[in-house]
């Protein structure tokens, strides 16, 4: 068969079949046999001139789609979208290629509150890739820079593969209309709402290898995010990063955390795994990961140094309101508030945390997590490496919480610090509290956490929270600290040297205090203030805590079993040596 030879008098096809060609060398696979040529994938490619064209660039077909050039996009308005998916069907391939807006239009704003769309002024905001109400779609292999709203969305999708994508430097002075709330930044994966205001789940996601770094905005009232998932089913985000998402504006948008490097929203059916979430930080409140929604597992990921200087609250990971959570092997290391007026509102619940569980979780297990180096100067709320707020019927095993610290925990105020927090502060309408009932701590260790001395770890670029050293009144420490809880458990734990108590139960009942070692805490082992019904200690060994290190147990109810000796003596045991408490002391 005679080949058709390629027409001069067509440069733009001529370029377009050499680019072609290029890819297939590059690592396509050739059938073998007489008709190789026959057999190759077909792709509709795509160049810079497609995109920047008189009219948008819009998919219309299923296919395979390859862009076989970097493209600089000039938007022609400031709800311009760079290449909109109209078809089920499609995989678009940057074919390692860039995608950047290169000019920013001038925003559109409505001063009016009354006929505002959003909670800030700015109502407009570009796309690079926008997919909506479509099925089969798939995104890879490549970088979108610089879009003035939000890099990549799929609305009210299903089946969408995100791979192998870099999303950087969006945001800035755009915004997209996310049904309550405006936000901008990264990769934007959302369901909807019908006309009967119901949700509508988009369903079978996979957000795999891609990176969320560096978007960030100034908007007030805005919220900017490495990431969105809202009103997502059956979703896995695999070894992904989301880092340095930022805000300036101390204003959030009606809701509590203006930045997160990846944001759940009413999402269930969710593994997240191999992740990160590092250096987010806002002028009002930020977090590394935030799941709000029902049946979440994270699996080896890391929320490191997300902070604020001038907010309420920071803290690594953030999960509200959410029925059956799993947390295995993951870290929080370093997150902290710079703001000694931290919490200074309606909502005292904290100041920074590493894990802030809450409010209104109800059943988890977090295991093999850690918690290193969480600060504050809050005056207002406390600081820690793990807090459950108003939660039920969590399970902590095997966790560790060192060096987490409030340095402004001074006597008339509530900066606590605590390596594992239980309280319940969220009020229920029917009266007393929601949350804060059958929480568990098991094979935990908390050590060296303080209210007044300088950080034991401090991670670079991160600074220490203070300038210098703030002396707290150890009467705000703990190891351990249970505020209103009700039947909790507190079994085969470590706590150490923190600045304080080693287990502190204030407001407390039904607890179980269980074969717990205590050592060398600098004012109590173990002390049961106020409680709120009857709590029981077993087996547990308090070494060297308090004063002269003979304060081990204070408050404990008559009769508890306390076997009491000092290190200058022989120690005898009992013949209900099994459940006695033990108390060593120096006289």
């Amino acid at each position: 068969m005679k080949k058709k030879r390629l027409s001069s008098k067509n440069p733009q096809l001529r370029f377009s079949r050499r680019n072609f060609l290029i890819l297939i060398s590059g690592g396509l696979a050739l059938a073998s046999g007489a008709n190789a040529t026959n057999s190759l994938p077909s792709f509709v490619i795509i160049t810079a001139k497609d995109i920047n064209g008189s009219t948008p660039f819009t998919i219309i077909k299923p296919g395979q789609y390859i862009l076989v050039e970097d493209v600089s996009w000039n938007a022609p308005n400031p709800n311009a979208r760079a290449i909109t998916i109209a078809s089920d069907n499609v995989t678009f391939d940057f074919g390692g290629r860039t995608l950047q807006q290169s000019n920013k239009p001038t925003p559109i704003t409505e001063s009016s509150s009354k006929n505002r769309v959003c909670s800030g002024e700015t109502i407009s905001g570009n796309a690079g890739i926008w997919v909506e109400g479509k099925r089969g779609i798939t995104i890879k292999n490549g970088t979108v820079l610089n879009v003035q709203g939000v890099g990549i969305v799929t609305k009210d999708c299903h089946h969408v593969a995100l791979l192998d994508l870099t999303v950087r430097n969006c945001g800035s002075n755009g915004v997209v209309n996310t049904s309550f709330l405006c936000r901008n930044g990264g990769i934007f994966v959302m369901g909807t709402k019908d006309k009967n205001n119901k949700i509508v789940f988009s369903s079978d996601i996979r957000i795999i290898n891609c990176i969320c770094s560096n978007n960030a905005s100034q908007l007030d009232f805005v919220v900017t995010l490495g990431a969105l998932a809202l009103f997502c089913d059956n979703l896995q985000v695999k070894n992904c990063v989301f880092n340095h998402t930022a805000n300036t504006s101390s204003k959030p948008s009606g809701v509590q955390f203006n930045v997160v490097g990846i944001d759940f929203v009413i999402c269930r059916n969710i593994l997240v795994e191999d992740c990160e979430a590092h250096d987010n930080t806002s002028g009002g409140e930020p977090a590394g990961f935030f799941a709000w929604g029902e049946n979440y597992k994270f699996v080896r990921c890391r929320a490191n140094r997300n902070y604020t200087l001038t907010g309420n609250r920071a803290c690594g990971f953030n999960i509200s309101t959410t029925n059956s959570l799993e947390m295995i092997d993951c870290e929080a290391d370093g997150n902290y508030n710079a703001n000694p007026n931290a919490s200074n509102d309606d909502v005292k619940d904290f100041s920074a945390a590493g894990y802030r569980i809450g409010r209104a979780v109800y059943r988890g297990l977090i295991e093999n997590c850690r918690a290193i180096g969480n600060n504050s100067v809050g005056v207002n709320a406390p600081a820690a490496g793990f807090l459950l707020n108003s939660a039920n019927q969590m399970v902590l095993r095997n966790c560790v919480a060192i060096g987490n610290r409030n340095s402004n925990g001074t006597e008339n105020n509530n900066g606590f610090a605590a390596g594992f927090l239980a309280s319940t502060t969220l009020s229920s309408p029917n009266g007393g509290f929601i949350g804060g009932e059958g929480n568990s701590f098991i094979n935990c260790l908390a050590d060296s956490n303080t209210v007044d001395q300088t950080p034991l770890f401090v991670q670079s670029p991160a600074p220490p929270v203070d300038a210098e050293l703030l002396s707290g009144n150890p009467q705000k420490g703990a190891g351990f600290l249970l505020i209103d809880q009700k039947n909790p458990r507190i079994l085969d734990c470590k706590t150490m040297n923190n600045k304080g108590k080693g287990i502190w139960l204030r407001g407390t009942r039904g607890a179980l205090i269980e074969d717990n070692l205590l050592v060398d805490n600098t004012l109590y082992g173990i002390h049961d203030q106020s409680p709120a019904g009857l709590n029981t200690y077993v087996s547990n060994e308090a070494r060297l805590n308090g004063f002269s290190h003979a304060d081990n147990y204070v408050g404990l109810p008559p009769g508890t079993p306390v076997h009491n000796w000092t290190l200058d003596t022989h120690f005898e045991t009992s013949p209900t040596k099994q459940f006695e408490n033990t108390s060593i002391s120096l006289r």
